[in-house]
């Protein structure tokens, strides 16, 4: 292998780990928590719409096309901004911003008769994404520190900011993957799983928000305490987010 060619392969995985790291597994997760809650004529349904695209790559989708300016106007639809005591407003961001987007997406899909297949593809590929967002408690935390990527505090012994530690940092350090969810979903009361499901997306924001309380009660360097206490409310938001996607493709789908 030349210089060339290793120097490539090393540009490729930097590019990789710079397009992927930002809570990839996380929105994987709620993926396929959702697809293991459709029926097979829903599943095929989205396959249908996402073509080619695993369920997994269309969640993430929206990370990944951050560096093609010709979707720039998406970019704040990945969070919202609302200081504390504030309630929220469709209005913030002038609309662009997630919860907004989310509703509008889905919107969108209860009415899938009225748009074309690619229109269909995009709206579905925004919900995937948006739904994990919406369950990041600082995706839709306080603009007073650009939720949360102002904060700076040693995790691990290294600096990190508290966006990434609860994007990233908690999910890999912990481990969390998709075994672990699924058996805290089968461990969780059918009454309490068929609740996760009513409600809103604005009431699915307000639950995420109240975790603020818990991500704000950090030290630095971050203590083992706060990271277990933080990895049990991911896996939490990761089962709810997943089992509020699957309702939504089949209730869109499974008509």
């Amino acid at each position: 292998m030349t210089k060339k060619t290793v120097l490539f392969f090393v540009f490729f995985l930097l590019c990789a780990r710079l397009t992927f790291g930002y809570g990839w597994l996380g929105h994987n997760i709620v993926a396929e928590i959702a697809k293991a809650r459709v029926s097979d004529a829903v599943k095929d349904s989205v396959q249908k719409y996402i073509g080619d695209m695993t369920w997994e790559s269309a969640s993430t989708w929206m990370d990944e096309i951050k560096g093609n300016s010709k979707y720039d106007y998406m970019k704040p639809w990945h969070y919202v901004n609302i200081e504390k005591g504030m309630s929220y407003d469709s209005t913030f961001g002038g609309g662009n911003n997630v919860a907004q987007q989310l509703i509008i997406a889905i919107r969108n899909l209860r009415h899938k008769s009225t748009l074309t297949s690619e229109q269909i593809s995009f709206n579905l590929k925004v919900v995937f994404h948006l739904i994990g967002d919406l369950h990041q408690p600082l995706h839709v935390g306080y603009g007073i520190d650009r939720g949360g990527n102002n904060v700076e505090v040693i995790f691990n012994e290294k600096k990190e900011n508290l966006h990434r530690i609860w994007d990233t940092d908690i999910i890999e350090y912990k481990n969390i993957n998709l075994v672990k969810v699924q058996e805290l979903l089968a461990n969780t009361p059918p009454a309490s799983i068929a609740k996760m499901g009513e409600g809103s997306v604005i009431d699915w924001m307000t639950a995420t928000r109240s975790s603020l309380v818990d991500v704000y009660a950090y030290t630095s360097p971050v203590t083992e305490a706060y990271i277990n206490k933080g990895a049990i409310i991911i896996e939490t938001q990761l089962m709810t987010g997943g089992v509020q996607l699957a309702n939504i493709l089949n209730e869109v789908f499974g008509k």
